[in-house]
């Protein structure tokens, strides 16, 4: 027997000890007996020897076991490790490390392997199932996951104010602290019974918020949070796959990646009013521990509501009491006169801010002030027998004179009433400055007469009629419009007088007046058609205003009208001329409408035109540049110096004009939308490579360095290769045009989260940038960098020709591409021109 490696149990170090220092008896009682397995494997790793703890460990016997190879008890994900597990334990003293393997039946458990190398070459491997182990270590890091969110929610009901900011916390809690992927709260509404989302944080937060979940019984299903509601006790699901009441709404969720949920029920003015559910990726997440966790944030959120509604309680008192203080206040300074209070002796006790005002006197001179030192001597009497009646009586009120402290005089109407405060009759009164009123009536007499001369003077018709309909009044100038004299008309109904029976358009008039007496307000403005005494038929635009008596019946109705019969029949040629001008507008739109599809049409054809006679162009340019080479070879004979120095510069001027024209061929095709991409999967790496590989040439003649910097990650991409290939030589020439000395650099990587022209989200997108070290661009010019025929005024542009048609090549190209290009430039530092295309993504057609 050779030596083996053996492996400390309680140390886990490998030491080797020589089988004959132990003895073979001792040493077979020792592998036989060992705890853990022991698997002896030659330098292939196939199996020599098991020991009985591997081989119940795995299911197999120990003769089924011998001769098997590793990749026969590991899982497939695994097999890719063997080869280099044997060059680590072939080369070092030992080896550990976690395995997932699997037993005879197929199942899967956790295992770690220490191995080492035998001095005869040999393997020898210790296998611990660590399945336990694992668990515990997840259950405590649950659990501490668990404490830690049920203390910051804790916290949060300590602090936070509302219910909507502890409910939003918890859940963001239970997500970000608790480990859950999902958590929301639903509250009962008892007008829809309806559990309604009020707060939500995690994954798919908006599958939530938009389900309707209904508690009554003729709607209720038989979701988690229903049983929950309905029993008040927590409802747990540990696996959504296996769920004997599994339904739609848990074919949802295990679509979404959820595979367990718990919900449990939230207690406020003792009745379940609301659910907290938290949902997870992990089946059997939820036992004994975490669920009395779980049920005590919820508890605890239960006994916050009522502190929070006690505490909301109080506020509310606090703030109608400060409110009625406030609105006391307001209301004492918002009078629109004077208010006082004091007492029988005459004391003030309260005042408001008008009346320090208007008396001219402090707040602290008042105090000291009987309420009889704010009139004059002769009115004093008077005053005070008011007081004393209110005081007897209960109220009083009198007209009288404010004396100010500069010895003005304002007059007043005062009340006063009798009111109890505490325990004493005081007065509290209330000053109403009649200053107006009292200008008022000395001046109504003379409005009186005015008004009677504004009447008769007026331009307008001013007609006053009573309820029955007769004439009361006509003014002058009515009088002459309609042809009557006074007497003639006063007395008089107004139908059949200056108001006809029926109008030309056949409307009842009689039935009109007895209207406007009926519903005054509608009735304010109105235009009827009314008759002279000579039968000629006019139109008046009335406005009408009604004097009602105590009983709010109708007594009389002042009108006052103006003639519009003009008006009304230049209204109506203004409207003739409207409806002719109409049609000829429409007629022109139509005519314009035509010119526009023509135009279209026209455009299309000029694209089409372009596209043709281009292609037509090129046939002969490729025979010239083909010719001119043969003949460069000395394929035709030999040439002198000078005629291929000649024939160089035809060869380069036509395979310039072949470039210009495979530009305007382009342009062409793609206005007319005769250009068509086509997608493919390709190697991005090789197609940088072969951009790079034939520019260089031309670039380090120029003096210039080429450098390129591609991520790792880059690989294959679905797009149009040949497209993309022209994209990336086109952005390097322009580069190499414009750079006189330095270097050019192609950078090429892989971004997230970008959005796209048609407005969605990709995964991912490759970023490809050509950076140079030129002349660069002034802010002024980028504008007109992807515009078709444009060239930037560069001060070296006119020694590079060009028809400015490859910047906007290259935009429209990624356009129908899903991508996009820009530009960022220093002038005379350099330009960075960055294109974005989607990667994986079919491209437009």
């Amino acid at each position: 027997m050779t030596k083996h490696s053996v492996k400390n149990q309680s140390t886990g170090e490998i030491s080797n000890q020589s089988v004959h220092q132990i003895g073979e008896a001792s040493y077979r009682a020792l592998f036989e007996y060992a705890p853990d397995g022991i698997l002896i494997a030659d330098a292939q790793s196939y199996y020599l020897d098991a020991n009985p703890s591997i081989c119940n460990m795995l299911g197999y016997t120990r003769d089924e076991l011998i001769g098997m190879h590793a990749t026969d008890i590991v899982v497939q994900s695994e097999v890719p490790h063997i080869q280099s597990a044997l060059d680590i334990i072939q080369t070092k003293s030992d080896y550990t490390r976690e395995w997932l393997l699997r037993r005879k039946d197929g199942s899967v458990f956790s295992a770690e392997i220490m191995a080492t190398t035998m001095p005869d070459g040999s393997l020898l491997g210790l296998i611990r199932d660590i399945t336990v182990l694992k668990e515990q270590q997840r259950e405590i890091s649950q659990l501490s996951r668990l404490y830690a969110a049920l203390t910051k929610i804790n916290q949060a009901i300590i602090w936070l104010p509302t219910r909507e900011e502890l409910f939003k916390r918890v859940c963001q809690i239970l997500v970000n602290e608790g480990g859950f992927q999902m958590a929301w709260i639903n509250w009962h509404d008892s007008k829809t019974q309806q559990l309604t989302p009020v707060a939500s944080w995690g994954e798919h937060c908006d599958y939530f918020n938009n389900i309707k979940i209904y508690v009554d019984s003729k709607r209720a299903d038989k979701r988690p949070i229903n049983l929950a509601f309905s029993t008040g006790e927590p409802y747990i699901c540990n696996n959504m796959l296996e769920d004997p009441a599994r339904q739609t709404w848990c074919d949802d969720l295990v679509r979404l990646g959820f595979r367990a949920l718990a919900a449990f029920p939230i207690q406020a003015k003792d009745k379940v009013s609301g659910i907290l559910s938290v949902y997870t990726n992990q089946t059997l997440f939820f036992h004994d521990k975490e669920i009395a966790l779980l049920a005590e944030a919820a508890g605890n959120i239960s006994f916050s509501l009522e502190n929070l509604e006690r505490e909301e309680k109080r506020k509310e008192a606090e703030i109608n009491a400060k409110n009625e203080s406030l609105f006391s206040d307001m209301m004492i300074e918002s009078m629109p006169g004077i208010l006082y209070f004091y007492n029988y002796e005459g004391r003030f006790l309260r005042w408001n801010h008008n009346f320090q005002s208007v008396s001219g006197y402090t707040n602290r001179e008042i105090t000291k002030m009987h309420p009889l030192d704010f009139f004059a001597p002769e009115e004093k009497a008077a005053v005070a027998n008011k007081i004393s009646e209110v005081f007897t009586k209960g109220q009083a009120f009198v007209e009288a004179s404010l004396l100010s402290k500069d010895g003005k005089k304002t007059p007043y109407f005062f009340t006063g009433r009798n009111v109890t405060f505490k325990g004493t009759d005081c007065l509290v009164g209330m000053g109403i400055d009649i200053s107006e009123r009292k200008n008022a009536e000395l001046k109504l007499n003379e409005s009186e007469q005015k008004y009677g001369e504004l009447v008769e003077s007026a331009n307008s018709i001013i007609l006053r009629w009573n309820a029955q309909g007769y004439i009361t009044f006509l003014n002058s100038f009515g009088l002459h419009f309609f042809g009557y004299a006074f007497d003639q008309i006063v007395g008089k109904h107004v139908i059949g007088t200056i108001v006809p029976n029926t109008d030309s358009a056949g409307r009842d008039l009689q039935m009109l007046m007895q209207q406007i007496c009926l519903d005054t307000k509608v009735f304010e403005q109105n235009i009827n058609e009314n008759t002279r005494s000579n039968g000629e038929r006019v139109w008046i635009s009335w406005t009408n205003k009604v004097v009602l008596d105590g009983q709010g019946h109708v007594v009389e109705i002042l009108s006052i009208g103006n003639d519009i019969t003009e008006r009304l029949l230049a209204e109506q040629e203004i409207r003739e001329l409207n409806a002719s001008l109409e049609k000829r507008v429409t007629e022109r739109t139509e005519e314009l409408q035509t010119a526009l599809i023509r135009a279209e049409a026209a455009d299309k054809i000029k694209s089409a035109f372009l596209a043709t006679m281009s292609h037509e162009l090129r046939t002969p340019l490729n025979s010239i540049i083909g010719f001119t080479g043969i003949i460069l070879q000395g394929l035709a004979g030999p040439l002198n110096n000078e005629q291929t120095k000649q024939l160089g510069m035809v060869r380069g001027s036509a395979r310039h004009l072949l470039e210009l024209i495979n530009d305007v061929l382009d342009i062409s095709k793609i206005e007319a939308g005769q250009l068509e991409v086509n997608s493919e999967t390709f190697n991005l790496v090789a197609l940088i490579e072969r951009v790079v590989n034939s520019l260089t040439p031309m670039i380090e003649k120029k003096g210039l360095v080429l450098h390129t910097s591609i991520s790792k990650e880059l690989g294959e991409i679905v797009s149009d290769r040949r497209r993309l290939e022209q994209i990336l030589i086109n952005l390097v020439n322009n580069a190499a045009k414009f750079t006189e000395k330095g270097s050019i650099t192609i950078t090429a990587e892989i971004v997230n989260d970008l959005k796209d022209s048609l407005d969605t989200t990709p995964t991912r997108f490759l970023k490809l940038s050509v950076i140079d070290t030129g002349i660069g661009i002034k802010p002024d010019d980028l504008d007109l960098l992807f515009k078709p025929f444009h060239q930037i005024d560069s001060g070296l542009s006119r020694l590079h020709e060009g028809t400015g048609l490859g910047l906007a090549i290259c935009r429209r190209l990624l356009e129908l591409m899903g991508g996009q290009i820009y530009a960022v430039s220093e002038w005379s530092t350099g330009s960075k021109f960055t294109v974005l295309l989607p990667m994986g993504t079919e491209v437009k057609s």
